[in-house]
């Protein structure tokens, strides 16, 4: 009798994942102008990080058999790929970029609500449990579009929710204690879903419920005589506490970050001088004042932000 493939024989890196990473690793070297800039490795580290664990037994394990799997995936991807890309994005843009992103930075400072919204809203609403089900409909597909969406999702969503604190334009930055509330605030969210996860009956997430993996060999076949002795109860309710616990851990992390730089900010720490920039149309990092805001009916042309 044939026996099926070991789970650590499960990597899988599907067209839509390559097209995914090549298509954010080329939008780099377009916005730095085909060079490499400081910071670049944030970026990159983010790429191979969503790589990592969307190819990976993890991922296979996530999809097909523990809930808890792919919780991780999910933490990984919305908590350090998104925020990484933003944080790695090149610092020194062409001016009509710079000019644009700038803008953008401003609005979403402005509305930060809607920042809150996406990183936190996306991760509860991918989360309902009929939307969750949802999502696994497309496993099977060939080019692995549709179980890539609530990937881009996740990514899209923690690069939203991190702009405000770590965007490109720093003007654009909430001020640091603004920081420590919107980060707690999501901590306050994230374990509340954490908790709805770990104390809501263990069928209320039908895709792993139906797979019944304990014991099927042609799901998880390293895990058929169940050695950790998981049953659906368990795995369900070690994916709400992975929400829960290593999720608060990283905003509370960033909101201590925060309080320490609003302190050196009170000892006039201050950041060094951006270097000077020569030349028509050089390469600028971004600044509101680039931005030219309408000034109002009859007082002259517009002004820019200082």
């Amino acid at each position: 009798m044939h026996s099926p493939p070991s789970i650590w024989a499960q990597w899988h890196a599907s067209p839509a994942l390559l097209l995914l990473v090549a298509g954010l690793a080329a939008a780099y070297f377009g916005l730095s102008g085909g060079r490499w800039q400081a910071r670049g490795g944030l970026y990159f580290t983010a790429l191979g990080l969503l790589a990592l664990v969307e190819a990976s037994p993890l991922h296979y394990l996530g999809m097909h058999a523990l809930f808890s799997a792919h919780m991780v995936v999910h933490i990984v991807v919305l908590l350090l790929c998104g925020p990484l890309l933003v944080l790695g994005l090149p610092p020194a843009l062409p001016s009509t970029v710079a000019r644009r992103l700038a803008r953008f930075s401003g609005w979403l400072r402005g509305h930060t609500w809607l920042a809150w919204l996406a990183g936190v809203g996306i991760m509860w609403g991918l989360h309902v449990p009929a939307v969750f089900d949802a999502s696994f409909g497309g496993l099977d597909a060939a080019f692995g579009l549709p179980a890539l969406l609530p990937v881009v999702a996740m990514l899209l969503a923690g690069a939203l929710f991190s702009w405000p604190l770590v965007g490109p334009t720093a003007e654009a930055h909430l001020h640091p204690l603004a920081g420590v509330v919107y980060l707690f605030s999501a901590c306050v969210g994230c374990s509340l879903l954490g908790l709805l996860i770990t104390f809501a009956p263990a069928d209320t997430y039908q895709h792993y419920a139906r797979a019944g993996w304990c014991g099927t060999p042609s799901l998880a076949p390293d895990f058929a005589s169940n050695p950790w002795g998981l049953s659906l109860a368990d795995d369900q309710q070690a994916a709400g506490l992975i929400m829960w616990v290593p999720c608060c851990f990283i905003y509370l992390g960033g909101c201590m970050y925060l309080v320490a730089k609003y302190f050196m900010a009170d000892e006039g720490v201050a950041p060094p001088p951006a270097p000077p920039l020569r030349g028509r149309g050089a390469i600028r990092p971004l600044t509101l004042a680039s931005v030219r805001l309408p000034s109002p009916a009859g007082e002259g042309p517009g002004v820019g932000l200082h």
